[in-house]
């Protein structure tokens, strides 16, 4: 063995003299650092970049590399190493890889192994996961604030600070807060009542007091968060921590009855009342409201105790006694009203417990007179009148207009005795009595008017309340008062025809009739409008109606007559007569004076100023009228149709017209008519202020600038001559000058940036009038700031500490400032390593370029500035001083390990010194480099050999006689001290000689009798469990050996062989299931030539865990009924809340731990899924929004995947939902009879199912109520021993809801043979009679009547006071109304004085091509009557009528659109028509119009009311 040996380091001394295949450091391992994957990530690098290694790769040296099974994560390339598979220290546990490199000398084909170290850094890639959930704790309500009431606890698989976990409480999610607001509180958010003091311990601790009478639960939500150094990374998750309140006796016991004012669940001040006859021995009393009941507020139960405390008079207790445990009040003797007519007791209810909580109330017990005679009933009058349609509660009044009153007269009672109350009742509803006695209304609409009856007979009955005693019925007659509460009906009037002439003569007779009677019924005629200033033409008779006409009429004139019928109330009604006036003989026309006049008028004429006048004489001496034909477009002017004088109407402007040419009309009563033309002339008038063209001005110029042009303004003036020059001046102490011609605007002075960055001054514009006009203009003139600052570092020194292995850390962020206002800063590394550094160049923010190495460098300086500033003074640099933290980075690595194996004589004596070893800790600072060993052993190794935890030095323990062992394999691990704590191991063989023949004590064997192995499910056929070393085996080379695998238990599943190394190699010979076996367990047996095996080692145990991986898919559970569906239904109202729950979704997988966890979710790209949330973990799924705009049904996709905490081993599966939108004819209703809601509820899923197997179609329970049903009265009621269950259903293949209507619902749920036999069906399915399958019920809306309460005498003062306030509120608003109203009407009589009253128009021509504003036609609907109608304007503040012109007539109409048109002028009047009554009348077509070409204007003019303008 020696030349072997010799040769060895020949070799070796070869190589280390050429230097090849060396590391380049002198070590005899190569130690690279990378930091783990994030997700699928492989692209990070590591460091160094390149193999340390002596050589030139495929010149000199070849390099391969050696991976252990399953751990390749890396392949060569070159001398760079790169990753070929994600990383993750947590999935696999490890903190370091190691491989082999083979170098290989090309010259001398040598090779040489160096183990590559690769450190695997940690990222922050893992949240915290609680441990042990879900928790719940039971809390005292009593428990005292800051107790500590539980401990949760978390665990993160990062290491470092990474893995530290901080605790604390933070509010509920809204799955929270939908519990607690269905619970109304009952179970409420945690948050703010309890929390963690101490984030880092967990301990959770009570922080407001608890009271189990208001939450009885509480969700507390707990956020662990790991300790990441940078907080955008930190990870947390949360858990939901039940808090059950555990009731305590802390509430006294409370008298419960209807009707009591309640605080805090409990009655305040209780009070009850009995009566008892005088002499009569009563038994128990009947107490009202209720029976003397009092209940223990807390949950526990406890019994109550009733007794008397005191009462009045003192000798109470001789006539009533109380039964302790029901309350119950009983008389023992008989009383007479001569001791005593009321008793007043104290009534204590006393909780059974040690505390003795106890309540009081107060009984009333009232001694009544022996009833011996029934009440007598009598009123004040038999007989009564009252108005009709009289409001209700107006009181009845006899025929002396007093009110009639009833009372009641008991002739048992004294004077000292209490008097009953009585209720009265009577044979109508129209009437009622007061508790006063006074006989009212009760009926809204009493009507006298045929046919309703006018006079009503009853009888009143009065009743003694409590009572059985009744008056004998009393007859009252009450007649209605006939009211003027109908309006006179006039006909449908035909039209007439009349011809023209001067004659008076008959028109027509209109007849009116009535309702009322008497003098409400006597009707007057009156003419209320005549149209085409008719109201001079005709009268009327106003007892008879006859119409006559008495003033000249003209052929072709067209009238309506407004005729109005008045009753003597002021009621009326209209109707309309048309009259048609036929031709009369007519046979020359006017004639002119003269055929053109001229006139010149000045624009600023005031309105009706006189034009002049144009006149025509008609030969046959008929009167003539005047009117304007055409060139009056614009309606400027008007001519007075009698007199023909010319005025302007509307204020006219030069501006805009110079000239207007008119032809004017004269036309005598038989239609002749003649023309003439009027040139119009308007002069000029300096009306006009100048006016700014091209707003707003803005300017810039920049900074430093004297004389220079800074923009221009210009204004414009529409007048003309003088009048239209304009003249520009600013102020002058402004740095701005302007010439008075041009308007050009320049700087007087430098401007300064940083002094005032904006100048803002007004520019004025005079015209050259001789009383000038002017305008003014605000000019903005920003000033422009130059680059003429430098940038400069306030702080000259930054210091910042860096942890090492942290590319792209954030260093620091130095700031320089600019003085400018575009500042413009670009940092950069003048000095300093910028290999390792970079700098933002816009933020000045200092990164690392890649993990820095403590080792390397502990301390490094850059030298920042900015390209602006290239000086290097004060200010135009800054230094950055950067201190490396060391980190335990680097495991220990074994540099000297002793030639294995090692030989040693079974002799030797305790503490011989076997071999010693030595590792290195490559980081720079203790403890992190602080090295200790460790003997971790396998077998019997670590009884018989220790190792030196500082030196490495490994001594026998013990006497390796004792065993015949010959081999002993030593596992040695390097652990630093560092935290977390770093470690690697060898393993080393160590050989003992035995002087003994091989016989005896060098037998063959296996080391140990068991071993244990991991191996994952999807393992290769042929994959290694475990190679068993065979003990001496190399001391008999040439000894046959076999050995086998058992296959009793496990047939053909593993096999085993001898290896050339005399060890035995077992195998994988068939696939393992986890699923299947978790555990598997065989025998291997080794078998040799005779006396050679230790048949005590001639077998070993193999105990193989088989590991889970992720390779089955998760499948989704779908219901079964009515049969296997494929899909999710359900339904969701269109009223539902945010986060209603709909349905859940359920998958399964068979693989365990968090290969079988599930999540779920809603794929992304899916609008329907939009409206929903689904929740990850439970598969709930919920609204997310409103679903009052959306149109089902909604289906979509959900996805389930499992191994949630992967991104590439998951699998997925997908299911699709189809959700619809539950609507009003989709609701159906099963009624259960004798079964209770709450039981029900828990029987929902039979329910169901049952519905389902026997229609065949999917159902769905929207709720569970209990049963409603509709009295005699139409009302809705409310039995809670029934229950009524609200359901729908859908097409189990489509998921679409099925409406009542439909055949299908029909056929198999609402059919009457369907309906039995589902009845039926659910009957058996539940235990309980279902009798009903129906539509929702809907209370019918019920009629409004205005029901008085009986008064109560207590409270009556206060209602007194009450109705006064009201009654004093109502005045002042009504006289504040009418206040207001009379203003208004004031204001409109003296608005109508002012106004011109404008004659019918002619026919206009328009030309189409014409502008917009040259198109507008102003329609007027002006009611003309005489020149003075004006002045008999009247206020009618209860019809909705219009009586005379007004400007809220006047629509204004463009051409194109009909869209309003807005005006502008200094004596405008606005009003907006769309403020009228909606019965006025619009005019809707425009007849006056013509255009000249064939084109369909009528559109253009809509029915919309615009916004119009009229001059005054």
């Amino acid at each position: 063995m020696w030349w072997r040996t010799w040769t060895l380091m020949l070799l070796a001394l070869a190589a280390h003299t050429s230097g090849l295949c060396e590391v380049e450091s002198g070590h005899t391992s190569i130690i690279l650092d990378i930091e783990e994957s994030r997700g699928d990530g492989i692209d990070q690098s590591l460091s160094p970049s390149e193999l340390p290694v002596v050589g030139d790769l495929g010149t000199q040296i070849a390099l391969d590399a050696i991976h252990p099974p399953n751990l390749r994560y890396f392949d060569l390339d070159g001398k760079t190493v790169k990753l070929t598979r994600p990383i993750d220290r947590e999935s696999i546990n490890v903190t370091h890889l190691i491989f082999q490199l083979v170098c290989i000398d090309l010259q001398t084909q040598k090779k040489k192994n160096i183990p590559i170290i690769i450190r695997v850094s940690d990222i922050n890639d893992n949240a915290p996961q609680f441990l042990y959930t879900p928790y719940q704790v039971t809390v005292s309500e009593l428990v005292p604030l800051e107790k500590e009431i539980f401990t949760v606890k978390a665990t993160d698989s990062d290491s470092g600070v990474n893995g530290m976990i901080e605790y604390s409480v933070v509010p509920g999610g809204p799955e929270v807060t939908t519990i607690a607001r269905e619970t109304s509180g009952r179970v409420a958010d945690g948050f703010g009542y309890f929390k963690i003091p101490v984030p880092r311990m967990g301990n959770v601790v009570v922080n407001q007091s608890l009271n189990y009478e208001r939450t009885t639960k509480y969700l507390v939500t707990i956020k662990a968060t790991d300790r990441a150094r940078n907080a955008s990374e930190r990870l947390s998750s949360t858990t939901i921590m039940t808090v059950q309140i555990q009731d305590e006796d802390d509430q006294d016991p409370s008298f419960v009855y209807r009707g009591c004012t309640l605080m805090d669940g409990a009655c305040v001040h209780p009070e009850y009342f009995a009566s008892v006859s005088s002499g009569v021995l009563s038994g128990v009393l009947s107490v009202r409201p209720e029976r003397i009941h009092a209940v223990d507020m807390d949950s526990l139960g406890r019994a109550v105790q009733y007794s008397f405390v005191k009462g009045t008079p003192p000798n109470f207790r001789q006539y009533f006694d109380i039964d302790p445990r029901t309350g119950a009040v009983k008389q023992t003797r008989p009383v007479d009203t001569s001791v005593a007519k009321k008793f007043d007791l104290m009534i204590k209810a006393e909780e059974d417990s040690e505390i003795k909580r106890s309540a009081t109330a107060k009984l009333v017990i009232t001694v009544n007179p022996i009833d011996s005679n029934p009440p007598v009933i009598k009123a004040s009058a038999l007989e009564g009148v009252v108005a009709e349609n009289a409001p209700v509660g107006t009181p009845v009044l006899d025929l002396t207009s007093k009110m009639i009153v009833l009372t009641v007269h008991d002739p048992d009672l004294g004077p000292g005795d209490p008097k009953p109350s009585y209720t009265y009742e009577l044979t109508t509803t129209f009437f009622r009595v007061e508790p006063d006695g006074r006989l009212v209304v009760n009926e809204e609409g009493l009507d006298r008017d045929p046919p309703s009856p006018g006079r009503f007979r009853f009888q009143v009955v009065a009743r003694e309340k409590g009572g059985t005693a009744a008056s004998a019925p009393l007859s009252l007659m009450v007649t209605l008062k006939d009211v003027n509460d109908n309006s006179p009906r006039l006909p449908n009037l035909p039209p007439v025809t009349v011809e023209a002439g001067d004659a008076s003569r008959r028109i027509i007779k209109v007849n009116a009739t009535d309702k009322d009677e008497g003098e409400n019924a006597e009707i007057t005629y009156s003419i209320y409008h005549v149209s085409n200033n008719g109201g001079r033409k005709f009268r009327i008779d106003p007892a008879l109606g006859v119409i006559e006409s008495f003033g000249r009429l003209t052929a072709g004139e067209q009238y309506s007559i407004t005729v109005q019928a008045t009753d003597k109330g002021g009621r009326s009604s209209q109707g309309i007569v048309e009259v048609t006036v036929i031709p009369g003989p007519n046979t020359h026309a006017p004639r002119f004076s003269q055929a053109v006049y001229k006139a010149e008028v000045s624009e600023g004429a005031a309105l009706n100023a006189t034009v002049l006048t144009v006149t025509a004489n008609d030969p046959e001496d008929d009167p003539v009228s005047y009117s304007i034909v055409s060139g009056n477009e614009l309606r400027q002017f008007t001519i007075n149709s009698q007199t023909g004088v010319i005025s302007v109407i509307r204020r006219l402007d030069r501006e805009d017209l110079t000239r207007y040419l008119l032809t004017v009309k004269a036309e005598d009563s038989g239609g002749l008519m003649s023309t003439a033309n009027v040139d119009i002339t308007v002069s000029d008038l300096n009306d006009k202020n100048p006016e700014f063209v091209d707003l707003p001005y803005e300017f810039k110029v920049k900074e430093g600038e004297s004389g220079v042009t800074v923009g221009k303004v210009k204004a414009v003036d529409a007048d003309e001559g003088p009048n239209a020059v304009v003249y520009y001046s600013v102020p002058p102490d402004v740095s701005f000058s302007i010439d008075a011609m041009s308007g050009e605007i320049r700087t007087k002075t430098s401007l300064d940036y940083e002094k005032q960055r904006m100048h803002i001054f007004v520019v004025t514009a005079t015209d050259g009038g001789q009383e000038p006009r002017l305008a003014t203009a605000s000019v903005t003139v920003q000033v422009e700031d130059t680059n003429d600052e430098l940038p400069i570092f306030e702080q000259t020194m930054y210091e910042a500490i860096v942890p090492e292995n942290m590319p792209e850390f954030m260093v620091i962020q130095v700031k320089a400032e600019d003085l400018d206002s575009n500042q413009q800063i670009t940092y950069t590394i003048r000095q300093g390593p910028s290999d390792l550094f970079m700098i933002d160049p816009q933020t000045g923010v200092v990164r690392t370029t890649r993990g820095l190495d403590y080792e390397s460098a502990a301390e490094h300086q850059l030298v920042v500035g900015t390209l602006e500033n290239p000086n290097t003074g004060p200010g135009a640099e800054t230094r950055v001083n950067i201190k490396v933290e060391d980190r335990n980075d680097n495991a220990p690595v074994f540099t000297v390990l002793p030639p294995s194996p090692v030989s040693v004589e079974a002799e030797v004596s305790i503490g011989y010194s076997v071999a010693k070893v030595t590792a290195i800790d490559s980081d720079g600072t203790a403890p992190n480099n602080e090295v200790r060993y460790t003997l971790i052993g396998r077998g019997k190794a670590t009884k018989y050999f220790s190792v030196d935890a500082t030196s490495g030095q490994i001594t026998v323990r013990d006497d390796l006689t004792k065993e015949t062992d010959t081999e002993y394999e030593l596992d040695l691990e390097a652990r630093d001290g560092g935290q977390p704590s770093l470690s690697s191991s060898i393993a080393l063989f160590v050989r003992v000689h035995h002087e003994k023949s091989a016989t005896a004590d060098g037998s063959l064997g296996f080391p140990d009798d068991t071993y244990t192995v991991e191996i994952a499910e999807n393992a290769p056929l042929g994959d290694m469990i475990k190679e068993l070393t065979i003990i001496n085996s190399m001391t008999h080379p040439n000894a046959p050996l076999r050995c086998r695998v058992e296959t009793s238990q496990l047939p053909n599943m593993f096999v085993a062989q001898i290896t050339p190394n005399k060890t035995c190699l077992v195998t994988l010979n068939s696939s393992l299931d986890y699923e299947e076996s978790k555990e598997l367990k065989f025998k291997v047996v080794l078998e040799t030539a005779s006396g050679l095996l230790n048949p005590q080692k001639s077998s070993t145990t193999i105990k193989v865990k088989v590991q889970d991986v992720n390779d089955n898919v998760p499948s989704f559970i779908y219901p079964t009924q009515p049969a296997p569906r494929s899909l999710y239904m359900g339904a969701v109202s269109r009223e539902a809340e945010v986060f209603t729950p709909i349905l859940q979704v359920s998958a399964k997988d068979k693989d365990s731990g968090p290969f079988g966890e599930l999540r779920y979710s809603i794929p992304k790209g899916q609008s329907a899924g939009a409206s929903f949330f689904l929740d990850p973990s439970s598969g709930l799924l919920r609204t997310n929004g409103s679903m009052a705009s959306l149109r089902g049904p909604l289906r979509f996709d959900v996805e389930v995947r499992d191994y949630p905490e992967s991104k590439n081993e998951s699998n997925t599966a997908r299911a699709t939902v189809v959700v619809d939108i539950l609507e009003p004819p989709h609701r159906m209703v099963l009624v259960l009879a004798d079964a209770r809601p709450e039981r029900v509820k828990t029987a929902e899923s039979s329910l169901v199912n049952a519905i389902e197997t026997h229609t065949g179609l999917a159902v769905g329970v929207e709720r569970v109520t209990a049963h409603s049903y509709l009295q005699a009265n139409g009302s809705l009621s409310v039995d809670d021993a029934a229950t009524d269950v609200w359901f729908y259903v859908q097409d189990p293949e489509t998921g679409a809801l099925l409406p009542r209507n439909s055949s299908r619902v029909q056929r198999h749920v609402l059919g009457r043979n369907a309906t039995a036999s589902l009845k039926l069906a659910v009957s058996s399915a539940l235990q309980a009679t279902a009798s009903e399958v129906r539509e929702p019920l809907e209370q019918p809306r019920p009629k409004v009547v205005a029901a008085v309460a009986p008064a109560s005498w207590d409270i009556f003062p206060y209602a007194m006071v009450a109705i006064a306030c009201i009654v004093l509120v109502l005045s002042v608003v009504g006289i504040a109304y009418l206040c207001v109203s009379w203003h208004r009407y004031k204001t409109y009589k003296e608005r109508m004085q002012r106004m011109y009253v404008v004659p019918r128009f002619d026919p206009v021509y328009v030309e189409p091509s014409l502008k917009e504003y040259e198109t507008q036609v102003l329609q007027m609907s002006v009611p003309i009557d005489d020149s003075d109608s004006f002045n008999d304007l009247q206020l009618d503040f209860d019809a909705q009528k219009n009586h005379a012109f007004s400007l809220d007539n006047v629509s204004y109409i463009t051409k194109s659109t009909g869209q309003h048109s807005p005006t502008s002028s200094e004596a405008a009047t606005t009003a907006r028509a769309s403020e009228l009554g909606a019965n006025m009348v619009y005019a809707t077509n425009n007849d006056n119009v013509t255009f000249r070409d064939n084109k369909n204007y009528q559109s253009s003019f809509s029915h919309h009311l615009a916004e119009t303008t009229t001059e005054l």
